[in-house]
């Protein structure tokens, strides 16, 4: 088995079932997951401030509100976009996009409007080969990662090439995932063992470890923040020779992180816990909701199996891909948790209020969020638009990436209104 195979794979399951949760349902009578015992997200919660939250300030009504129909949208067909990171939103409105297809960055000014283009595809400096993540630093800069060079690039406000630094973790055969910029540039990574190849037997679930680092923008560690448990994954045979590829489990733990000015907030998803690590890499606050994990049902195995199945076959018709049918006797066998995890997807917004999505549940796409304010306090729920992968909330705006059923993608801005509980 090619890994460009197997990567071709993943590429086509990604965008229907979501970034977390790659691989496919079962029959009617899946395989359960005995879920890893990872213990307590903090060893020693001595001398650690917990919040304890018992129900939303807000009661049964929530106070903030994201409009239904977008203020801007940037797509096809004046603007053709494939393989979008993360969006976004600079101090003076201006939107800033990689078009992964071109391997491009694109700066956007506050109504779509195309500004300038920097990157490309290429060698020379300020180009890419696998550019996958954006990231705003000082002063309206943008930093770019290069997952396969892993270096990094830095632009101006303006959008012009400054200069590039080679990533330099400890062990350069880790892989390394870019989640956050701190407000001096520098950038919180993930470190852990590489996906492929499965390291268990085909259908062995696992649940790996990754290390958390900040890391200047001269490529170098600065601080360790803490090894935490990650997703749970099990071995998928993608054809008949060869070892097993790394999937993750459907509806399985997925461990989540942010940042809140200088510190990390992370969630293992096991329960509605939050820990906040300060910039020594000491914990200094746990967050607590009593908000229960729901139970995985057939109605909910068998949606996530027609959507994903759909999606597979699609995609590696249009990639003129054939589909192994050892890969379609392995998804077949997908194990299923009993429960979902506690939250699906995590984002800090520009206020400094932490949102919590409900577990990602493809094919709906509508998202439910836990607001919670700077001081911890359960403010309520927050619906965002069907279709929408937010990545970056403001004081009065949403931001995200709306996929087409053809693979086209928009960047699209909704207005938030945060009322009276604001």
């Amino acid at each position: 088995m090619s890994r460009s195979f197997s990567r071709q794979v993943l590429r086509i399951l990604a965008p229907a079932i979501g970034t977390a949760f790659l691989a496919m349902a079962c029959s009617d009578a899946p395989p359960a997951v005995r879920e890893a015992d990872t213990g307590p997200l903090v060893g020693d919660s001595a001398g650690i401030r917990v919040v304890r939250d018992t129900a939303p300030a807000w009661g049964s009504t929530p106070q903030w509100t994201v409009g239904d129909s977008f203020s801007v949208d940037i797509g096809e067909p004046t603007q053709p976009l494939v393989g979008v990171a993360p969006v976004l939103r600079l101090s003076d409105g201006r939107i800033v996009v990689v078009n992964g297809a071109q391997q491009s960055i694109l700066y956007f000014d506050p109504t779509g409007k195309l500004l300038t283009t920097a990157g490309g595809r290429g060698t020379e400096e300020g180009q890419f080969h696998g550019l996958g993540w954006i990231g705003r630093g000082p002063a309206d800069t943008v930093v770019a990662y290069d997952f396969l060079t892993r270096r990094f690039a830095l632009f101006d406000a303006k959008g012009k090439y400054v200069r590039v630094a080679a990533l330099a973790p400890a062990d350069p055969k880790v892989a390394a995932e870019p989640l956050a910029t701190y407000p001096d540039g520098s950038v919180l990574f993930r470190l852990g063992r590489p996906l492929n190849p499965f390291p268990g037997k085909p259908g062995e679930v696992i649940r790996d470890s990754a290390s958390y680092m900040r890391f200047g923008l001269d490529g170098l560690p600065q601080a360790a923040l803490g090894r935490f448990p990650q997703g749970e994954s099990w071995g998928v045979r993608v054809r008949s020779e060869g070892p097993p590829s790394s999937f993750p489990v459907p509806f399985g733990l997925v461990t989540v992180a942010a940042l809140q000015a200088d510190t990390m907030l992370i969630g293992t998803g096991a329960s509605f816990e939050v820990a906040s690590i300060g910039p020594d890499g000491m914990p200094v606050r746990l967050l607590r909701a009593p908000i229960e994990r729901a139970s995985v049902t057939a109605e909910m195995s068998s949606e996530y199996t027609a959507a994903a199945t759909t999606r597979l076959r699609t995609g590696a018709k249009s990639l003129n891909t054939p589909l192994d049918s050892t890969l379609i006797r392995s998804l077949e066998k997908a194990p299923f948790p009993a429960r979902m995890p506690a939250f699906g997807r995590m984002l800090v917004d520009r206020t400094g209020a932490l949102w919590l999505s409900a577990p990602l549940n493809p094919p709906a796409s509508a998202s439910t969020w836990n607001v919670f304010a700077p001081d911890g306090t359960w403010l309520g729920t927050v619906t965002t638009p069907d279709g929408l992968r937010v990545d970056e909330i403001g004081a009065d705006y949403v931001i995200g990436v709306w996929r087409q059923r053809h693979g086209q993608e928009h960047v699209r801005v909704y207005p938030l209104s945060r009322g009276a509980g604001s």
